[in-house]
């Protein structure tokens, strides 16, 4: 798969990303702790009852209960300093979930049966686009790791459901009840019901432990999650690994990719873009997006595919979005390539592994920009205007 286990300290990360990564770890430590302690708390209220007369059995019990308050004090304090930091934009879920589908057929270790089941259309979440694109693919590549030998069939299901409180108290969910996407991975992914579930915490504390880094990988997905005001729960009977991701949800469509406070018809266009990345996880919800927003889009997956239809289409492509690393023929040679095509051709730079610096000589021979990833939807609606709107 793509990564063995959780690293943070990646060299392909940039610091925004670690910053991030670490955070969302954060947040799944701190989640779990809390509820672990939480138990403590109520073991120590058990034991209370059966220590009777015994002085130094209650000199003990009473330390742990002032260490526990103490810890859940802590806990508290550092969930309220996260809460509400990530930077969210309207999405739809099921665009980002098929790219990640698709990238897991390409680079599974075997042959696999791969259905994905996109539920009722759309489903629109407030997500960190890129950040949660990772643990869509994370928590697919657990399940499939998981499968016994000889099983092949991997069932995605999307699902909008609705979850009471006290269904979220019963497995001790501390989600918001209200409309959620409920996201079910497994070779059987049967429809979702919160009441078969075990919360995240528990199952990860009742399986054996492999390695620190499998059991780091869970918690940076649930931090995640976490930050998205989700959770992240496993089934609770079978034999087979199954879990879900619930995110809550927009029940309509409207503003989707657009914050509230902006204009819309500030950020629509009607011009036709090229996008050009071999990325193909991003690549629905960006054409989503633009397309919303009136764009025509045409996709490109390497330079010399770019190449090749900008030089099809004279005339007829207003703004090239090229990614920097691509197999083939990368971004610096396909910038170049297309300005010997038209020297007035508009390319937008966008990349996660070349900074800005890095595509200097590019900009410098006459790119009309650069964004690095990961960024937010709008921001590249953002740019994208700011582009044709110097153009006159």
């Amino acid at each position: 798969m793509t990564r063995s286990g959780f690293d943070v300290a990646d060299k392909t990360f940039s610091g925004e990303e670690r910053l991030a990564n670490l955070l969302a770890l954060s947040r799944g430590l701190f989640g779990s702790l809390r509820t672990l302690v939480q138990h403590v708390r109520t073991y120590n209220d058990l034991i209370e009852d059966e220590i009777g007369e015994n002085r130094a059995a209650a000199e003990y019990l009473s330390r742990s209960q002032r260490t526990v308050a103490r810890a859940l004090s802590w806990l508290d304090a550092f969930e309220a300093g996260v809460s509400g930091s990530l930077d969210l934009e309207k999405i739809d879920l099921k665009p980002l979930l098929e790219g990640v589908v698709q990238r897991c057929r390409r680079i599974a270790p075997r042959e696999l049966d791969m259905e994905i089941d996109p539920g009722p259309d759309p489903t629109i979440v407030e997500a960190a686009v890129f950040q949660l694109q990772d643990v869509l693919l994370e928590m697919l590549e657990w399940t499939i790791e998981r499968l016994p030998e000889g099983q092949a069939a991997v069932r995605v299901r999307v699902a909008h459901c609705p979850l009471s409180g006290p269904d979220l108290a019963l497995v001790r969910s501390p989600c918001a009840a209200g409309l959620y996407a409920a996201v079910t991975m497994g070779a059987e992914a049967a429809p979702f019901s919160l009441r078969q579930c075990r919360a995240f915490w528990e199952a990860l504390v009742e399986v054996p432990v492999r390695d620190a880094d499998t059991d780091l990988g869970l918690l940076h997905a649930y931090g995640v999650l976490r930050g998205h005001g989700g959770d992240l729960f496993f089934e609770a009977e079978g034999s087979l690994p199954c879990l879900t991701l619930v995110l809550p949800m927009e029940p309509k469509r409207k503003e989707m990719q657009v914050e509230p406070h902006l204009e819309d018809d500030s950020l629509y266009g009607s011009e036709t873009i090229l996008l050009v990345d071999d990325e193909d996880m991003i690549w629905d919800v960006i054409i989503d997006m633009l397309q919303e927003l009136g764009y025509s889009v045409i996709l490109a997956g390497n330079g010399l595919e770019a190449v090749e239809i900008y030089r099809e289409n004279p005339g007829l492509i207003d703004l090239v979005m090229l990614d920097m690393v691509m197999p083939e023929l990368d971004g610096h040679g396909a910038f170049f390539k297309l300005r010997e095509i038209d020297p007035e051709v508009k390319v937008l730079l966008s990349s996660g592994y070349v900074s800005e610096e890095e595509a200097r000589d590019v900009l410098e021979a006459g790119a009309v920009g650069f964004l690095q990833k990961p960024y937010r939807m709008v921001d590249l609606a953002r740019r994208i205007r700011a582009i044709f709107g110097s153009s006159g």
